[in-house]
């Protein structure tokens, strides 16, 4: 059993999940599309190891995402980072921002 396998799941705050960008739906294959596979990085997936992106709207319905533990970790560092360009509060001082602090807190979370 590899260490990924024995970590315990990660369950990402809703409020959180549409901060975190994803692949566009009608590019991707369908074993990533459908969860099989990691949405931004292709290793395959188990109910042990997928990290659940929420569901997601779609035009023609919904979907549900599922990434590998370490392309997560890039996605929530990439909205922690992306988020601090957008937030008033972060430009003035990030310790107070909520939302930076529960996206540093789930990517510390994240780690190996």
């Amino acid at each position: 059993m590899t260490t990924a396998q024995t970590r315990a799941l990660v369950d990402i705050p809703a409020e959180l999940l549409p901060l975190i960008p994803l692949p566009r739906l009608e590019v991707l294959p369908d074993a990533r599309a459908r969860g099989a596979e990691c949405v931004w990085g292709a290793e395959p997936l188990s109910t042990a190891t997928a990290i659940d992106l929420g569901e997601r709207a779609t035009d023609g319905g919904h979907w549900f995402p599922r990434a590998c533990r370490p392309c997560a970790r890039r996605a929530v560092l990439a909205a922690r980072d992306d988020h601090r360009g957008r937030c008033e509060q972060c430009t003035d001082d990030a310790t107070f921002c909520q939302t930076r602090r529960a996206l540093q807190a789930l990517a510390l979370e994240l780690r190996p």
